[in-house]
């Protein structure tokens, strides 16, 4: 039965090689990691009359622009006093966004986000009774960027303003429709490419028409992306005493982007970058119908 499947998912935050592999190959070998059995790139399904041929194909694409969202909060002893405050530091960091990086008042979104009560007690003997000690608020400020090399001197400068918390980075690609035609066209190229090979192998005879049999056609973005690990220490401790203690030192875990693994794809384009990109795959099938062989 034929069937056609058609799915565009759009996503919304420097890949660093160590020599032969660096720290993550070794931890993920301390955990026993098994790498993954290859995929098969070539899927043909066959019958008395038709085959289908599958061409995989992905490629990198830098953003066009980045929404970053930061959150800020303040508390107080009534909820007007907190909002008061929390709007007074906002517009100081919005002054220092348009002075320093020229990003204009339509590029700046203000979201609340939650109100909350805070609560304390009051202690008489054995007995505490809570009571609404104040009011928490929350807003985020979200920000339209074009240079994405700004997001370090702009979470500096939230900091002078006490902002300490970027939530989320948006990858925003604005034409998919071109990169849709640049996939679907590499897809054709992969496809007649095995056709041909398959017709020389087999000798059938191919009917001048075929169908689009299956499609499939999303993204991932670099948040998805994203891989960490916490490298292992090896240290030696050796004292039985029931009286002693130890202090170890706080592991640090480290966070880098990790594109997909091309050996599932019949094309690759643009496969060498150097920062984060939203990769783009499109799963193409067309399905060729044989004719009765003249020979």
């Amino acid at each position: 039965m034929k069937t056609t499947f058609l799915g565009v998912f759009l996503f919304s935050v420097l890949t660093v090689f160590g020599q032969h592999g660096g720290n993550y190959l070794t931890e993920q070998n301390n955990n026993y990691y098994q790498p993954q059995t290859p995929q098969v790139l070539s899927k043909l399904y066959l019958s008395d009359s038709a085959f289908v041929i599958q061409a995989k194909v992905l490629t990198n694409v830098i953003a066009d622009s980045y929404v970053v969202t930061i959150g800020v909060s303040e508390s107080a002893k009534t909820l007007k006093e907190a909002n008061t405050k929390i709007d007074e530091r906002i517009q100081k960091f919005m002054a220092a966004l348009k002075t320093k990086f020229e990003i204009s008042s339509s590029d700046i979104y203000i979201d609340m986000t939650t109100q909350t009560q805070i609560f304390g007690y009051k202690v008489n003997g054995n007995y505490a009774e809570q009571f609404i000690s104040g009011f928490e608020q929350k807003k985020n400020v979200i920000i339209k960027l074009k240079n994405i090399k700004d997001l370090d001197s702009i979470v500096i400068t939230a900091s002078e303003y006490g902002i300490y918390d970027l939530a989320k980075v948006d990858y925003i690609v604005t034409d998919i429709n071109k990169i849709y035609a640049q996939l679907f066209q590499s897809a054709i190229e992969v496809i007649n490419g095995k056709k041909d090979l398959y017709v020389k192998a087999t000798n059938v005879n191919l009917k001048t028409a075929s169908e689009i049999y299956g499609e499939s056609f999303y993204s991932y973005s670099p948040a998805q992306l994203y891989k960490s690990y916490t490298p292992n220490v090896t240290t030696e401790y050796y004292d039985y005493s029931s009286y002693s203690k130890r202090k170890d030192l706080k592991k640090s875990t480290t966070y880098f982007y990790d594109h997909i693994n091309y050996s599932d794809f019949d094309k690759v384009i643009n496969p060498l970058v150097t920062e984060p990109t939203v990769e783009f795959v499109l799963m193409l099938q067309l399905k060729f119908n044989i004719g009765k062989n003249t020979k």
